[in-house]
Parts: structure tokens; C-alpha cells; sequence
């Protein structure tokens, strides 16, 4: 059975109660590892869809002409 696609902000939620999860005392090493293991998938899923987010962006924004390619300036350079 294929899981279902979960959305960014679903995965953001599940990952905080990992969090508030993780942070209790009364939690055994093997429910640690295994909400720790979930929260790196769901980690994964988060950056992904913000890179595509980025990438969608950046193709409306070369689309509508707004694109500016400026290079990267420390701040310690400005």
C-alpha cells in the first residue's frame, strides 16, 4: 500500500509533536529512534517542497521579467 502524499504543512505538524514528543523523560530509546527517524523523513519531504516552491518561483519571476542575477556578498564585504 503507497502512503499518501502529505503536504508541507502537514509535515511540519508532525514533525513538532516529534518534537514536544522527543522532549519528554518518560520516552524509551526505541521510540526515540524511531520518531527521530521519522522526523529526517519528514525533514526530506519539507525540503523538497520548498525547493520546488523556490524553482516555481524563480520561473514566474524570469517569466515576468523580474529576474536579476546578483551575486553573493558576505556580510563582512558590505
Amino acid at each position: 500500500m503507497a502512503k499518501r502524499k502529505i503536504s508541507y504543512e502537514e509535515a511540519m505538524e508532525r514533525m513538532e509533536e516529534i518534537v514536544d514528543r522527543l522532549e519528554q523523560e518518560e520516552i524509551s530509546l526505541e521510540e526515540s529512534v524511531a520518531l527521530y527517524k521519522e522526523g529526517l523523513q519528514l525533514s526530506a519531504i519539507c525540503k523538497e517542497k520548498l525547493s520546488v516552491a523556490e524553482g516555481e518561483i524563480l520561473l514566474l519571476r524570469k517569466e515576468a521579467g523580474l529576474w536579476e542575477e546578483t551575486p553573493f556578498v558576505k556580510e563582512e564585504e558590505i
